[in-house]
């Protein structure tokens, strides 16, 4: 497998290159359907390049079929990285470290008041918000 359709710009690239063959055999298919001439030969030669051009358009559905498969594979494996480090991962983090911060203040608060108030027995000590009475 290319290396190169892990990304989103390989992977545009190949979905681009593609398209745009898709696109080209389809135009000289249709360019090939008027006929000027009625002979034998002209019709022969005509019919063969419609095939040839089939041919192509087939192949390269094929291939489309793929690449589809291929990015199916990656993304069930977890191995397509089209996000990278995205807005909204960088957002998550900084959201993450804002809570963890939190967390960490009210946690020190918490052991502050436990420590003044064990230093006081048989009064109420607020534990994480139920009384506790020590003894």
């Amino acid at each position: 497998m290319d290396p190169s359709l892990r990304h989103t710009t390989g992977l545009i690239a190949r979905i681009e290159k593609l398209r745009d063959e898709l696109i080209k055999h389809y135009e000289a298919l249709i360019a090939r359907c008027g006929v000027d001439k009625t002979d034998r030969n002209t019709t022969a030669i005509t019919q063969y390049q419609m095939q040839v051009e089939t041919a192509t358009i087939i192949r390269a559905a094929e291939d489309l079929q793929v690449l589809i498969r291929q990015m199916q594979e990656m993304w069930l494996f977890g191995q397509l990285d089209t996000l990278g480090e995205g807005r909204a991962n960088i957002e998550t983090d900084e959201k993450a470290k804002v809570v963890a911060g939190l967390l960490k203040t009210f946690v020190e608060r918490q052991n502050a008041e436990n420590e003044a108030a064990s230093g006081h027995e048989g009064e109420v000590v607020n534990g994480g918000g139920m009384g506790i009475v020590e003894t």
